[in-house]
């Protein structure tokens, strides 16, 4: 009894808090989010939502339609709406799970959305549209995150900012005035692909959450600009909402070239 008393995991809440935004060249908002039951169905410009003392477990994702595509919006919308109506009971399927069937629930999650996103691009006539899709399961003392796509979630413990998914994107370096140069093009997995011709695979982590840890999901419009110093500085320094605007203001400030969307979670020991 005494090792389970000084064993037992932390309890934990959480607070939360989302920007999205359409940023300075876009003329639509593709960007899409889940935040509690809140999706942005409407492709609002401009959208703040905050809660605190959520008690775990909660779920959280943000997806990014991709503008070189067809109905990009609507490819982010009905992922949001998809992962809406299921992360409930996902959430309660992962806290009896060993870590292969977590697995097999992330793929089958991931390849629902896909279909879904493919189902609508058929109904509206268009060869392919797609989203990003980045997600964070909150449940006891663990993290579970999955993504395709290049949005970013990122770990800040100890005021460092750490990329905890991978990136999709398909990069090419050139010459430029005789320093090599990234070039963005593509990406090699997201929601919306032709699963005959190409094969789907998520990204998949799991990780022990501590006391103080905080989270940050992005769309590319943020990290195109900011750095991962930058961010780990800036939400180290600063009060939620605060640390918010001001990573916002600083990549409409630097170009602002896309729509952005941030999504933060500060992990709390439960009092």
């Amino acid at each position: 009894m005494f090792w389970n008393r000084l064993f037992k995991p932390f309890d934990y809440t959480l607070n939360a808090a989302l920007i999205s935004d359409i940023g300075k060249k876009r003329v639509e908002n593709q960007d899409n989010f889940c935040f509690d039951t809140f999706i942005n169905v409407n492709k609002a410009k401009s959208v703040r939502l905050k809660s605190q003392n959520f008690a775990l477990p909660e779920a959280y994702a943000i997806m990014d339609g991709m503008g070189g595509e067809k109905l990009g919006a609507q490819a982010s919308l009905e992922a949001a709406g998809f992962f809406s109506n299921i992360k409930k009971n996902i959430s309660e399927l992962l806290q009896r799970l060993n870590a292969d069937e977590r697995e097999r629930v992330f793929y089958s999650l991931i390849h629902s959305m896909n279909e879904k996103v493919c189902q609508m691009a058929i109904k509206n006539h268009v060869k392919q549209s797609g989203t990003t899709f980045c997600a964070i399961f909150l449940i006891e003392n663990r993290a579970y995150i999955v993504s395709v796509g290049d949005s970013k979630i990122f770990l800040i413990r100890n005021g460092k900012a750490v990329w905890q998914n991978e990136s999709d994107a398909i990069n090419t370096a050139i010459i430029e005035n005789g320093r090599k140069k990234w070039i963005k093009g593509g990406l090699s997995q997201f929601l919306g692909m032709d699963t005959k011709e190409y094969e789907l695979i998520p990204h998949i982590k799991e990780l022990n959450l501590k006391p103080d840890d905080k989270f940050l999901l992005c769309s590319d419009g943020l990290t195109d600009y900011v750095s991962p110093d930058e961010i780990g500085m800036t939400v180290r320094e600063n009060l939620m909402e605060n640390s918010m605007d001001i990573l916002l203001n600083m990549a409409l400030k630097r170009g602002g070239r896309d729509n952005i969307t941030i999504l933060r979670l500060d992990i709390k020991r439960k009092e």
